[in-house]
């Protein structure tokens, strides 16, 4: 059944006439941009996480512009492993604020802040902060976002920091390719550290009210999956 609801979310998405969307240079990494005040989108996400037991995930993303510097989303997050059930498996919320306009610092900076609460009440509720750093040099964009999540309840905490960072290149407004890398250090209750970094290509691509976005990054430490590939899709209802 939920398979069948997304498709069906995905086929509408397609079909919207629209304006122009809040468009994602880069799968995992932010760059400098809110939705438009009053303006909402549709986003789609789809990450596959390549290893010996492979997993999927979905995200189902509505965005609203609630000013010309604040941004809210809603998420509902559907996963499956290799082999196992296609399960709905967690609700997230996401915020974010330009505490400036674009080119008055060295850097345009945004504030991140996100909150996922699964369905399983016994995995841990999850904070995320992260501040996203771009810079655009004509058509070349250098986006990186310093990452601290926090997991508390039910449990002992669990930190983790990180980045991601992410260069690109806009060839036109319909087709922009860069690369990607990200990484993360999780800081376990017992005192030991488990390092995950990935790194790989991606392209957009964009029409008036859509973009598509696809990445790959392949896992270079030892606690990283083989690999792991995301696609996105984003369109302004």
């Amino acid at each position: 059944m939920y398979r069948n609801i997304l498709l069906g979310i995905m086929a509408l998405a397609i079909l919207v006439e629209s304006g122009h969307a809040d468009r994602r240079k880069y799968a995992w990494t932010y760059q400098y941009a809110t939705i438009a005040e009053n303006e909402s989108e549709l986003e789609f996400y789809q990450t596959a996480k390549l290893d010996e037991s492979d997993q999927w995930e979905y995200r189902i993303e509505i965005e609203h512009g609630l000013t010309p510097k604040w941004d809210l989303s809603i998420y509902q997050i559907f996963a499956q492993e290799e082999g196992g059930p296609f399960e709905w498996d967690a609700f997230q919320v996401r915020t974010r604020y330009r505490l400036a306009q674009q080119g008055e610092l060295p850097l345009d900076p945004i504030l991140y802040l996100e909150y996922r609460r699964k369905l399983d009440l016994a995995a841990q509720n999850k904070l995320e902060a992260k501040l996203i750093l771009a810079r655009d040099f004509d058509r070349v964009n250098m986006s990186f976002n310093p990452v601290y999540e926090f997991f508390w309840a039910p449990g002992d905490p669990v930190h983790e920091v990180g980045i991601d960072f992410g260069l690109s290149y806009e060839a036109s407004y319909r087709f922009c390719f860069g690369i990607e890398s990200t990484s993360r250090v999780e800081f376990e209750p017992d005192g030991e550290n488990s390092e995950s970094s990935y790194f790989g290509p991606t392209i957009s691509f964009a029409t008036e009210g859509a973009f598509y976005t696809i990445g790959y990054t392949r896992g270079i430490t030892d606690n990283s999956n083989d690999a792991r590939v995301r696609f996105l899709m984003g369109v302004e209802l």
